[in-house]
């Protein structure tokens, strides 16, 4: 079983066993300035804590069942996430439906966020679907924020699904879809809802008009004109 493991306090240890070691030899800004370079090493030290493995090896052997699970179990238990753990994670693609399994099962939002940014690092297309459903439905802010955001740089794949859902949503749920939409490629009916927007919300015109600019069509510049004079 994958065990919880405080790899950041075995980092702390490393570094506190250099500065032992390197007394009057290095001064303390220069053990700052080396702790990107020390962390590196450390990464591949053989630690009797993780069973004499490396911190980049450990958690390499396991499932994405497993590394999901011990994710969540360090928050649960409140110990400091290790980016060796993320990265064993995020960097294996067969990792990925470990990830959307977490994803649907909403779980507390701190560990569905750890989820998500994974997926995004992953390009994950599996994802699409319930990233649609975070903006529609009752979830926070910050994931919406981060599905909006993810969605946006794959438009074109979730544009009819977004389309659709338009016009039933919240002015709320419409502010994030009309951010995604805005990195689709040229589509009338994609058009006529960046303007629309953009006229209804004068009180934010730099935001909506960042919109109409991300979408790139000539025809925006005479609504754009008419409110800058």
């Amino acid at each position: 079983m994958l065990k919880v493991i405080d790899v950041d306090a075995l980092f702390d240890e490393y570094i506190s066993d250099f500065v032992y070691k390197n007394i009057g030899k290095v001064k303390p800004e220069e053990i700052e300035n080396k702790i990107p370079e020390l962390y590196v090493k450390f990464g591949k030290e053989k630690l009797k804590a993780l069973d004499g493995k490396t911190p980049q090896e450990y958690y390499k052997s396991f499932s994405g069942e497993e590394l999901v699970a011990c994710l969540k179990n360090h928050l649960k238990e409140q110990v400091q996430i290790s980016d060796f753990l993320c990265e064993a994670i995020s960097s294996n693609a067969k990792n990925e439906d470990a990830l959307i399994s977490a994803l649907n099962d909403e779980e507390n939002e701190e560990f569905t966020l750890y989820v998500m940014n994974m997926l995004s690092e992953m390009n994950s297309k599996k994802c699409y679907n319930r990233y649609l459903e975070i903006i529609l439905w009752d979830y926070s802010e910050t994931m919406k924020e981060l599905a909006t955001e993810y969605l946006k740089e794959h438009a074109e794949a979730v544009k009819e699904a977004v389309l659709e859902q338009f016009n039933e949503s919240n002015e709320i749920v419409k502010d994030y879809l009309t951010e995604v939409l805005s990195g689709c490629d040229r589509d009338d009916r994609v058009f006529d809802i960046l303007v629309v927007q953009f006229k209804k919300h004068l009180e934010s015109i730099p935001v909506y008009a960042g919109y109409l600019a991300k979408y790139g069509d000539e025809r925006a510049l005479p609504f754009l004109m008419e409110e800058i004079e």
